[in-house]
C-alpha cells in the first residue's frame, strides 16, 4: 500500500457531540500545525493578496493547477509554467504551503486523443478516458513533481526564496458530478486516473501524499452522484486503495450540524472499507455573507459564527479523523463565480475589506486581522 504508515484511530466512531466540538479548543487542537487553516481562492492573486495571507498566517493555499494552461498543445516540451510559478514563489516568500488539485484537460487531449464532442474551454471538464490520453495525464503529473517537488527545477531557479516543495497533491475536483467530470462520473476511470497519477508522483517523491478530488455531497443533484455514495462506490474498484493516502470531503452546510452528518458520513464509509485510517483534507467548506436565498447565505455576522463553528468542530476531531487541512471558500468575494453564495463566500470583499470572517480566521490562527 502506498500509505506512509497506518495511523491508529482511538475509540469506535460515536455521535457527533455538538455541544462539546464547539468548546474550548483541547491541548490537543491548540498544536494544529499552520497548514490546518487554509483558504481557497476564486479569484486571481496578486503579491498584496500573499502579503495578506502570509500577516494573516494563512497555512495552506489550495488552489488549481491548470493542466490545460500548463501543456497547451500535444508538442514536447512546450510547458509554460508562468500561470503557476509565480503563486510557488509567492507563496514559499509567505511561508504559505500550495496544496494543487491537477485539472483541467488540454483540447488536445479530450479532442484529438479521447474523440470527446466538446470545443475549447469545454474540453477542460472531459476527464481523459482513452490509454493515450490517461498516459498524457500520467506525464503531466510527473512533470509537476519534477518542478515543483524536492529535487524540482523550480528550487534551482529560484534560491532566492526558502525552499518550501509541494508535498500534497490532489487529483481532480469533485469528480463525483458531471459538471467537473464530463459526460458524467466514472468512478472505474476515476481510479485509472488515480493509479496513473499517484504512480508518476510516488516513483519521484515516496514520501508525498497523494489526495482525492474533493468531493460534496450534493445530494438532490441530477448532474452528480451523492459525494459520500461515490466514495463509497470507489472503494469497490480493485486495488483503489494503494493509490491515494487521504479522502477529501466538502461538507458544505449552513449549520455546524449539517456539516457534521456529512462528515459522519463519509467517515461510516471509510470504515466499512477498512479505511478508518486514511488521512482527511476539507479542502472545500465555506459560507456566504448576503442574506436570504440559499441557506448557505449565512449573513455577515452568521458567516464569521459558522466559520468558528466549523474550525472548532474539526480542531476537536482533528486528531480522531486524521484532519490535515481545513481550507475556506474562499479567500475574497467576487462578482461572478459558479454559485450565487459564492460570490459573498469571501473573507475579504472585493475591495480588500476585511469581514468578521476574516477576523474570526485570524483569530484562530493568530495572525494579523488589518
Amino acid at each position: 500500500m502506498l500509505r506512509q504508515q497506518a495511523r491508529a484511530v482511538g475509540a469506535a466512531l460515536v455521535a457527533v457531540a455538538i455541544s462539546l466540538s464547539l468548546g474550548t479548543a483541547t491541548s490537543s487542537a491548540a498544536k494544529a500545525p499552520a497548514s490546518f487553516y487554509g483558504v481557497v481562492p476564486q479569484t486571481n492573486l496578486d503579491s498584496s493578496d500573499f502579503d495578506r495571507m502570509g500577516e494573516g498566517k494563512v497555512g495552506t493555499l489550495r488552489t488549481i493547477l491548470n493542466w490545460s494552461a500548463i501543456d497547451p498543445t500535444s508538442a514536447a516540451g512546450d510547458d509554460d509554467w508562468s500561470s503557476f510559478d509565480p503563486i510557488v514563489l509567492e507563496a514559499a516568500d509567505n511561508g504559505i504551503d500550495v496544496l494543487p488539485f491537477i485539472y483541467g484537460t488540454p483540447t488536445w487531449v479530450a479532442k484529438d486523443l479521447d474523440n470527446q464532442k466538446c470545443s475549447g474551454s469545454k474540453c477542460v471538464y472531459f476527464a481523459p478516458k482513452s490509454s493515450a490520453g490517461i498516459d498524457a495525464f500520467k506525464t503531466f503529473v510527473g512533470e509537476v513533481v519534477e518542478r515543483y517537488g524536492p529535487d524540482g527545477e523550480f528550487w534551482t531557479l529560484h534560491p532566492e526564496v526558502p525552499k518550501d516543495p509541494i508535498e500534497i497533491y490532489q487529483i481532480l475536483n469533485e469528480q463525483n458530478s458531471e459538471t467537473f467530470f464530463a459526460p458524467k462520473p466514472s468512478t472505474k476511470l476515476y481510479a485509472k486516473l488515480l493509479a496513473a497519477a499517484a504512480d508518476a508522483i510516488k516513483s519521484r517523491d515516496p514520501s508525498a501524499q497523494v489526495v482525492l478530488g474533493g468531493m460534496a455531497e450534493l445530494a438532490g443533484s441530477h448532474k452528480a452522484i451523492i459525494g459520500s455514495k461515490y466514495l463509497a462506490d470507489l472503494y469497490k474498484v480493485s486495488g483503489v486503495k494503494d493509490s491515494f493516502d487521504g479522502v477529501a470531503p466538502h461538507p458544505y452546510g449552513g449549520t455546524i450540524g449539517r456539516v457534521a452528518d456529512q462528515i459522519e458520513l463519509y467517515r461510516k464509509v471509510m470504515k466499512h472499507a477498512g479505511d478508518s485510517g486514511a488521512d482527511m483534507y476539507v479542502t472545500e467548506i465555506g459560507a456566504g455573507s448576503a442574506n436570504g436565498g440559499s441557506s448557505l447565505n449565512r449573513g455577515t455576522d452568521g458567516q464569521a459564527s459558522l466559520l468558528t463553528d466549523i474550525y472548532k468542530y474539526f480542531l476537536k476531531h482533528r486528531n480522531g479523523f486524521n484532519v490535515q487541512t481545513v481550507d475556506w471558500f474562499s479567500w475574497m468575494d467576487s462578482t461572478t463565480s459558479i454559485c450565487d453564495w459564492c460570490k459573498t463566500s469571501g473573507l475579504l470583499k472585493k475591495n480588500g475589506k476585511a469581514k468578521p470572517s476574516y477576523k474570526a480566521f485570524t483569530k484562530l490562527t493568530g495572525g494579523s486581522a488589518g
